[in-house]
């Protein structure tokens, strides 16, 4: 690889792995100070029990290359497809000078391990160019499966295995490796120029969804540069969603963060199908050429967004006030579930003043965020003139930050809707505020947070004919309003105007949400304004998606 080191000289002649449980990997390793022969033997098993295979076997690679050189799974194949029991083993192998790492692993497996493929070998000659249900039985932790490497060559070095790897960490510009269940690794890295890099990763994905898995964020934009579209995801040996990628990419001067996630199971601290070729890599790393380690430094900014509603929990309904005063540029990182064209954790930003929609998350607009696929994220610049407005994100009661129901996103933390300055200048211009304390000059009556069962009215008077705004929020169904809202003229006697459904139109949310919001002409005179609620589905007392502006749920008049 592009990094050598000596490996500390043993006295030992005979490397020995074995002593494992289901599940478990032994590691050893070896260096030749010259080309020479060496001596494989030890006992393999397989065991059949209902079509499931538990196997005892081991493997070497090359340290430098990642390559395997020798599998007990393809020297004695037949043993282990059959289910023989135990079985003895003896090979002789011709060996290059180098380092070299032993494995040896028992492991239930419930198909033909040639099925999961070996396109491994072809990351692993990428990777040498660019770095230059239990079944029960007898042999559960013991000695009587195990393999042992030695050598008559006097420049046979016996060491732990894990020392290439342990240099290489060391001089990588940030690695995760070893990677074990329930793991969150995360780091930052700046790169003064423009660098070519190198990242190795490995990791578990089952179809499009990722389990244990890496990517790379620019820390300005938030935008995910790694994996991208020429990332090409192999298998890596082993169980079928043992997966490896491999990738030259050329970054800008910029700063970034690398990140690591995994899940509760299958890992190097225990594996529940067959472990990867290159078990030590599980994780990701990334390096550059040692000309060009000057260009990397740890020293990056914090970045923080200006509207934060982000690591939303089950059922919460969070909102932020924000004035601009001067017209700006907003990056809009929004990210949410959504399995149908409906989602049901999502954001949106409406203008304080008319209530208007100005920005929302929708599926059509949105990109697959990582993990399942109902991870959705829109990263977007999107320029807002000065005013007040109002950001809100609204989740259902499953699959939310810190209790996800599914493989997680790649981004957990940004589970909500947070808005970022593209220009660092522009923080200035923007101020936030609490929406209760927002109060429209022009309102001239307000019933609104309108509960189940509950029938206000608010009296007000015109003293010359006006032309007046009504905004009203409410519940129909089927041409039938359920919470609606209407106007009496106290002088009459009558009804001058009423929200009905026709009248009416879709107000964000559930499909029975309805809006009213358009101007009418009244006499001067004495008015009484009413709104009613039904038992159900009302203001923070939701039966299904709330509409766009819930803070407005029920009715109020504004001055033109």
């Amino acid at each position: 690889m592009l990094f050598s080191f000596s490996l500390s000289a043993q006295t030992e002649t005979e490397v020995k792995v074995g002593r494992v449980a289901q599940g478990e990997v032994d590691i050893a390793g070896f260096k030749l100070n010259q080309d020479a022969t060496i001596n494989i033997n030890g006992s393999g098993a397989s065991f059949e029990k209902w079509g499931n295979n538990l196997m005892y076997y081991g493997w070497i690679i090359k340290s430098k290359s990642r390559e395997v050189v020798w599998s007990l799974l393809d020297e004695y194949e037949n043993e282990f497809f059959h289910g023989n029991g135990p079985f003895s083993f003896n090979a002789n192998l011709k060996l290059k000078k180098g380092a070299y790492e032993v494995y040896f692993t028992s492991i239930q497996e419930n198909s033909n391990y040639r099925i999961y493929g070996n396109d491994f070998t072809n990351i692993v000659h990428e990777v040498a160019r660019a770095i230059v249900n239990e079944v029960e039985h007898p042999y559960t932790r013991d000695e009587k499966n195990y393999m042992t490497v030695s050598s008559n060559n006097n420049g046979f070095e016996v060491n732990s295995g894990r020392d290439y790897i342990d240099n290489l960490s060391k001089k990588s510009i940030v690695s995760f490796v070893r990677t074990g269940d329930n793991e969150v690794a995360r780091k930052n890295f700046a790169l003064k120029k423009e660098t070519k890099v190198y990242i190795y990763c490995q990791g578990e994905k089952e179809g499009r969804v990722f389990h244990d898995f890496g990517w790379i964020y620019d820390l300005k934009t938030h935008e995910k540069i790694w994996p991208n579209n020429l990332t090409d995801f192999n298998r890596a040996g082993g169980g079928r969603k043992n997966f490896s990628a491999f990738q030259e990419l050329i970054l800008p001067e910029g700063e970034y963060e690398i990140n690591y996630i995994t899940d509760g199971s299958h890992s190097f601290d225990k594996w529940n199908v067959m472990p990867p070729n290159d078990p030590q890599f599980w994780g990701v790393s990334i390096w550059c050429d040692s000309k060009d380690m000057n260009n990397v430094s740890e020293n990056t900014n914090e970045h923080l967004p200006v509207v934060d509603l982000t690591k939303v929990r089950d059922n919460e309904f969070v909102t932020q006030g924000f004035e601009i005063t001067n017209s700006v540029d907003l990056r809009v990182i929004c990210l949410g579930e959504s399995m149908r064209s409906e989602p049901s954790d999502y954001g949106w930003i409406i203008d304080a003043k008319t209530r208007e929609t100005v920005w929302k998350f929708t599926r059509s607009k949105s990109e697959y965020a990582g993990g399942s696929d109902k991870n959705r994220i829109i990263n977007e610049v999107i320029t807002l003139a000065r005013g007040k407005y109002i950001a809100y994100f609204l989740t259902d009661g499953s699959h939310s930050y810190h209790d996800w129901n599914t493989s997680p996103p790649y981004d957990q933390k940004l589970w909500g809707l947070s808005l970022w300055t593209v220009n660092d200048i522009d923080k200035s211009n923007i101020k936030l505020f609490k929406e209760e304390e927002f109060k429209d000059e022009n309102v001239i009556v307000d019933i609104t947070g309108v509960r189940d069962n509950q029938r206000d009215y608010e009296n007000f008077m015109l003293e010359k004919e006006t032309k007046v705004r009504i905004y009203a929020i409410g519940e129909g169904n089927n041409g039938y309003m359920s919470d609606t809202g209407w106007i009496k003229n106290m002088d009459s006697g009558k009804i001058v105007w009423e929200m009905t459904y026709r009248t009416s139109e879709h107000a964000g949310g559930a499909q029975k949400n309805r809006m009213f919001n358009d101007f009418i002409l009244l006499p001067a005179g004495n008015y009484r304004l009413y709104f009613e609620c039904d038992d159900s589905h009302s203001f923070m007392d939701w039966n299904d998606d709330p509409p766009n502006d819930p803070m407005n749920y029920g009715i109020k008049i504004l001055k033109k």
